[in-house]
Order: C-alpha cells, then structure tokens, then sequence
C-alpha cells in the first residue's frame, strides 16, 4: 500500500539498497552527474528552481497511478474517479502495480539526476522517491498479501469514509458503495489464495476485523437504503453477500490458516534501517535509536516519580499514584461526552494563550471507533481527505467499552479512559495535535505534501503537542502525571519496536514491559502490541519526532533571538506539512 496521508494509523525482493545520505543543500537529490566538477558559465546555468514545474509534474504522475494501482487509497485522499473499484488483491495485479512503481521510481531517478531546485522542490522530490522506494522495498520483503490475513479487510475502511463523507451527492456514493460490496467475495476469494503463513498475531487481528464486518455494513444499511430508496432489493442483496464473505473469512482464518500461523512478524534489521533513512530520513540506526529511547525512559520515570511525591509524598511511587488516579473515570455511557468536552477546553485555552493560528474550517467530531478497527485501535484520528475541497471535518476516533466483556474486562477499559488519559488524548488527537496539525497540512498547496505523510511528523508533532501544554500551563498535577504516564508509553515503544523487529523480543516480552513497567491494563497492552508488530518504525515515530522538533525549535530560538515568536515557530512548521524534521529543519535554515 502506498505511504499515503490517511489514518494507518498510522498507521504492508529487490536487493538490498546500498545506503544514500540525504544530498547536501545545493546538490542533486541522486548524486552527482559526470559533469559535476564543471563550472558553468553564468550565460548558459539554468537558475535555481528551473526544474520546479518538473517535480510538480511529477507530482500529478504519482498521484495518477495512485488513482490507477490503489482506489482505495485514492478514495482516503479524495480522488474519486475510481470509487466504484477496490484495490486488486491478486498476486498478479499486486506484481503489475509493483512493476509500475519501480517505473516511475526508475523514470524519476532518470530525470533528476543533475536538477536545479528550489528547497521546497527539492524535499518534494525527496519525498517523492522516498515512498515509492519504501513501498517497492516494504511489499516485496514483507509481501503482505501472503502473509497479511487484515489487508483483506481494508475494503471496509474505503467504504466508511465514502459514507461518513459529504464528498458527492448520497446517491452518487451510495451507488460506488454498493458496487465495491459487490466486489468483497472476490477479495476473499483472493485471500483464500494467497495466503500461507502468516503471524500467528497477524491472523488474530484478521479474524477480529473479519468478525467486525456484519456489526459494520448493518450500520451502513441505513444510509445505503436511505439514498437509494428505489433500490432496496439492490443494496439488501450486496450487503448480504459481503456479510457472507466475511463471515465466511473469519471461519476460514480460524480453521485453515490459524493452526498455520507460524510466520515472523519481525521486519529485520536491514528493512528497520532502511526504513528509518528512507521513510523518516535518520541518519541514527537502530542501536542509535533504541539508546535514546532507554535514556528517555528513565529520564520520564524519574519526572513521573517527582509529580507522583508532590500529590503524595508517602507513596512508594508514580505506579501507586497512577493506580488510584485511574479510578477516576467517565462511564461507558458518558465516554464520548467527555473527550468532546477535553476537546472543547483544549481548544478553548490555545485561543486563550495565542500559542497557534488555526486554519480556516477547522472542523473535528468525536465519533466510535468503526467496528473493524477496535480491536487495534483505542483512540485516532482520521483525516479529512486533503483532495476533497467540499469536506474539511476530521474524525477523532473513540473506542468504545464493549459490553459484551465480563465486567472486570469493561473496568479495565475504562481505567485507560481515566480524566488525566482523556485531557492528554484530547491534547494528542484534536488540540494542538493531529487535526491542527493536519488541517494545515492538507492546505499546502504542493501535491507531493498533500498525498505523502510521515509518521515522524505527524506523531512528533503530536507528542510535541503534549509537552508543549505542560510548558503553557494547562495540566493540574493529576493530569500532568498521565501525560507523563504516556510519554513513558512513547519511550517503551521506542524498546519494543527495536526490540520486536531487530533484536528477539517476544510478543508477550513487550506486553509484560507494557503491563509491569509502564503499568497499562493487560487489555491496552495486547492492543497496542498487536498494532507495533504490524508497522515497524511506526512506534518510535512519537518520541524520536518530538526530539527532533524540540531541536529545531531551540535552533529557531537561537536565530531569531529576542525576536522569537513561539506562535511564528508554530506557523512555520505547520504550513510545511508532513515533512520529516531532518528535511524541513533544511528548508528552515538552509545547509546540510
């Protein structure tokens, strides 16, 4: 799947790539051309940025073959010609959209080897041939298709979004709705073919999003019906035969390919490392990266232990301050309510300190989780599609306690929705994080900035987003010590993914640090493994992000001076979108 800027989430063999350093500012993005060394004379040089209008092409080209190769994904950005067709899940259809990525990775490579940019075409193009190498490299190690049991259920996030979304009369998305159901058997029949070993814990979350399907597509009956009035029969007969799909998947997951589950979830060091140059654009390797995060564990830990003395000075520690704290939670009738509420407060107090701007048709609704993503979701945050000009609403997703657990199970759940995790969450998700930072990103006006994203960004920004309320003031000391609690969270990640994925941590490894050092329920830490075993990289984005913005804000500091301006800084960084640190602190400050 393409590096898109959709929820992932988030959060999918050519021979390896030798390693390339990010290019110096002033030298091409590929290396030199054999004429490097040559000076040219000042009557014949092309002038910097003359190969803007190159990129930019380049640019549309990408975001065509996203239309051609992905619909889906097309779908969460806001391309809708294809709406009525879902990805091909066949191995030769998955081969054929590989074969035309590492095209227009070749022909871009083969164009730019010696261009003249501006710095923001430059990052493009960075940016550009970074996610088409990262998802060429990333299909064909993991080859997701084979051993992926929850890509088949991907269909039901592309039809969420096209009924959650005022995008196109309800008629026009209904009638692509119904045709994309009418798809899903032959999805699974692709599934049936395709897989073999996967992870055990892979196949897991294949049957809770299967398992989710039938809660999902009777919620959509009502909207279905409702824009097809003259069509009932229609849409009963779609919904029906992709319910029975699904049910069927679920059995067969659980039948046939479950007592087969015996595949590695790890990604490896060559492919982590890889992916930490080429996706986040690090010049720290894994070891690098796993001794800053146990630096900053310890370092939370201690902060932690400070706040927890000040409200207790008997207790033992942060962990018996925590664990009283937790009790003090909304019910699970009352859980939306109270983020809306934190949502509302957090935005109310950033307006209050003039810390950020907030961009025009700032819209957010705290909605539930959709069925098929609870089972590795807790709370997020869904995008409006950046190409949709009719719709800027983001979604702050919120899990909902299922009642069906025994009622300890139901306790456990809530506890993790306790009012200091609700204030940080909301902080995290809407204010001043993802959808602040989000809303800016989809009005950049480069193509490459609206369709590519990176975690490192997106969820440094978030955690920065954090912190930066604990500098302004906003947490009491209750609320301050669970902001801490999941900056701890944020550190352990940082272990575990390393640790999952390079080293030989074992599933149930990272839920006993999750559980015994950091103090989460068991049910949050099994959720939260499941997804960091998914999506290497992605847990080290928070932390390792944050450090990173922190930095170029200390450096914009010693800039600027006296004349700083924590608002200006904000600004800056935002309208940039979501770049990764490294290449938008050299727009910045220019230089390598």
């Amino acid at each position: 799947m393409l590096a898109l800027a959709v929820l992932a989430a988030c959060t999918p063999a050519l021979a390896p790539v030798p390693p390339q350093p990010p290019p110096e500012a002033g030298t091409p993005p590929f290396g030199p051309s054999q004429d490097a060394t040559r000076q040219p004379t000042p009557s014949t040089a092309p002038p910097a940025g003359a190969d803007d209008a190159a990129v930019a092409k380049a640019g549309q080209e990408y975001l065509d073959l996203i239309v051609e190769i992905s619909p889906e994904n097309a779908t969460a950005l806001g391309l809708h010609k294809n709406d009525a067709l879902l990805d091909d899940r066949t191995v030769v259809g998955e081969d054929k959209a590989l074969e035309r990525e590492e095209a227009l990775l070749k022909s871009l490579r083969e164009r730019f080897k010696s261009p003249r940019l501006s710095p923001s075409a430059k990052t493009d193009l960075l940016l550009l041939v970074g996610a088409l190498d990262v998802d060429v490299r990333t299909r064909r190690v993991q080859r997701p298709l084979q051993r992926d049991p929850s890509l088949y259920a991907s269909p039901l996030n592309a039809i969420f979004l096209m009924t959650a979304r005022d995008y196109a009369p309800a008629a026009e998305r209904a009638k692509n709705v119904v045709a994309r159901l009418e798809k899903i058997p032959k999805v699974i029949e692709a599934a049936k073919a395709n897989l073999l070993n996967p992870p055990k814990v892979w196949t897991e979350v294949g049957i809770d999003r299967a398992a989710s399907a039938k809660s999902f597509f009777d919620a959509q009956r009502p909207f279905l019906v409702g824009a097809l009035p003259t069509d009932v029969a229609h849409v009963d007969a779609a919904l029906k035969a992709a319910t029975s799909a699904y049910v069927d998947y679920e059995k067969y997951l659980r039948k046939e390919v479950l007592p087969r589950s015996n595949g590695r979830f790890s990604a490896g060091r060559e492919l982590f490392e890889f992916l930490l140059e080429k996706d986040y654009f690090l010049d720290e390797k894994a070891d690098d990266v796993l001794a800053m995060g146990k630096k900053l564990f310890a370092e939370t830990n201690a902060q932690m232990n400070d706040v927890a003395k000040r409200m207790d000075p008997k207790a033992k520690g942060w962990p018996e301050v925590v664990a009283r704290l937790k009790a003090n939670h909304p019910t699970a009738e009352g859980l939306l309510d109270a983020y809306r509420t934190e949502v509302k407060r957090a935005r109310a107090f950033l307006v209050q300190k003039d810390a950020v701007e907030f961009p025009p048709g700032d819209d957010l609704d705290v909605i539930d989780t959709p069925p098929f993503l609870r089972s590795t979701v807790t709370a997020a945050y869904d995008q409006p599609p950046p190409f949709d000009t009719t719709t800027t609403k983001g979604f702050f997703f919120v899990t909902p306690i299922d009642r069906s657990l025994p009622k300890a199970k139901q306790e456990e759940m809530l506890r993790e929705n306790d009012h200091g995790d609700l204030v940080d969450t909301a902080v995290h998700e809407a204010y001043p994080g993802h959808h602040l930072q989000l809303s800016f990103a989809r009005r950049n006006p480069s193509l490459v900035r609206k369709a590519i994203d990176h975690a490192i960004f997106a969820e440094g920004w978030a955690l920065y987003s954090e912190e930066l309320m604990a500098e302004l003031g906003y947490y009491t000391n209750e609320e301050r010590l669970l902001q801490l609690e999941w900056t701890l969270v944020r550190a352990a990640r940082i272990v575990i993914d390393v640790g999952l994925h390079v080293s030989d941590m074992s599933f149930d490894d990272a839920v006993k640090m999750l559980t015994d050092q950091v103090h989460l329920e068991r049910q949050l830490a099994l959720s939260e493994v499941k997804r960091y075993t998914l999506s290497p990289t992605q847990p080290l984005s928070y932390l390792t992000g944050r450090q990173m913005i922190f930095k170029m804000r200390d450096r914009y500091k010693q800039r600027d001076g006296a004349a700083f301006s924590l608002k200006k800084f904000h600004t800056d960084v935002l309208t940039r979108a979501t770049v990764p640190p490294s290449l938008m602190a050299k727009e910045i400050f220019g230089g390598s």
